[in-house]
């Protein structure tokens, strides 16, 4: 049993998303009061029963600064001394952390630390100094650049932006023209200006992995590595739907030598695809938490009670072993029906109808149902306001 009269309550942020959820049961179901905050008031982790308190912020993709102002009061009422950012606010709150009361305490990386990582151009330097395998890129400056290269590749070929999430400011060209158009889609649906193009690259068809990873200081204090088995979008494309324990020491051990040599504070995840040769190959790094935390937490691994515990200024050990096992989120397998649908997939769609015996979830608990359908009203809100996009980008999420 774990003594928490002593601990301090801590404000989770995000609280909309599962993997605010994942780190919200986890510390509730140690006896931690934790409070929430998002900009949504249907936001899944307020209806948990694990949540002590709500507040209501602004879109911190929007509105920044006013985001890191709400929060600071948001702190100070519920009283919380610990504060876990549960997406891209916790580069917000390393860029400002002079601005929150001092006595928070937390566990994020640096800011420069930070604005490295998330770039997924600057990315590709950093993986090559490690000797981390890293997939082919093309830089263009001018449209004529664009033209020449598209003469040149192979295609499938991957057009990104320096900057988003969930797939958002990605696509996949199939030829010349296709590329030429998706570039100017990219352009014109995220306002991008010159300095801020997207980059090419290389097409990777294999299997989709993540290694999940919380620091202390620059030290590693626990890893975990998950297969994507299906995403919203065909070909493992987006953000991940179903996905297992995944083991594979040398393909960690290189992933992770990228970690290390940033000397990160706090949670982190990489992505890679094996490309044509077998290799894995890394694509981005999120400094943050992921999104499929849950399945780290069912298999043993419980990142959000070991990050709490570094933002106390604790040394956590992991000692317990992951399990094999499979967890699903229920509502993004729901979007990837629809969207097989949409694309006449019909066979792809029953597939994903298909139960699988001791599968854990993202995004429902027997013991704490509500958070479920709030997740459900709260995206059917966005979806409409969206225009019926399944993926909507906001203010500064792709850049």
């Amino acid at each position: 049993m774990i003594k928490t009269e002593s601990n301090p309550s801590v404000f989770v942020t995000y609280g909309w998303c599962r993997s605010s959820y994942a780190v919200a049961a986890s510390l509730g179901r140690k006896g931690l009061p934790v409070h929430i905050g998002d900009a949504s008031p249907l936001a899944m982790s307020r209806y948990s029963r694990h949540s002590a308190s709500f507040t209501r912020l602004p879109d911190f993709f929007i509105t920044p600064e006013g985001y890191i102002d709400s929060l600071a009061e948001a702190v100070k009422e519920t009283g919380a001394g610990v504060l876990l950012p549960c997406h891209e606010d916790a580069g917000l709150i390393s860029r400002y952390r002079d601005r929150l009361p001092e006595s928070i305490q937390t566990a994020v990386p640096d800011w420069q630390t930070y604005q490295a990582a998330e770039d997924k151009l600057q990315l590709m330097e950093i993986a090559s100094r490690c000797g981390c395998p890293a997939p082919q890129i093309y830089i263009f400056h001018t449209e004529q650049d664009l033209e020449r290269l598209s003469k040149e590749l192979t295609f499938p070929i991957v057009l990104k932006t320096r900057i988003g999430n969930s797939a958002k400011g990605v696509a996949v060209a199939q030829n010349p023209k296709d590329l030429k158009h998706k570039f100017h889609t990219l352009l014109n649906t995220y306002n991008l200006t010159e300095d801020r193009w997207p980059f090419l690259q290389e097409y990777l068809p294999g299997r989709a992995v993540g290694v999940c990873a919380l620091y202390n200081q620059g030290n590693r204090v626990a890893w975990f590595g998950e297969e994507y088995l299906r995403c919203k979008e065909p070909g493992r494309f987006g953000t991940s739907t179903l996905r297992r324990s995944w083991h594979d020491p040398e393909v960690m051990e290189r992933a992770l030598g990228v970690l290390d040599s940033l000397k990160l504070h706090g949670l982190a995840h990489l992505d890679l695809i094996q490309g044509r040769q077998g290799v894995f190959k890394i694509i981005e790094i999120n400094p943050r938490p992921w999104g499929a935390m849950a399945l780290a937490v069912h298999a043993g691994i419980d990142f959000p009670w070991l990050w709490y515990q570094t933002a106390l200024g604790e040394t956590p050990e992991c000692t317990g072993q992951a399990r094999d096992i499979y967890c699903r989120w229920i509502l993004g397998d729901c979007l990837a029906f629809l969207d097989r649908l949409r694309r006449g997939r019909l066979t792809e769609a029953l597939g994903i109808l298909k139960w699988r015996f001791g599968c854990r979830h993202d995004d429902f608990h027997v013991s704490d149902p509500l958070p479920f359908f709030f997740q459900y009203l709260d995206y059917a809100g966005k979806f409409i306001r969206a225009g019926g996009n399944m993926n909507p980008a906001a203010g500064s999420m792709v850049r």
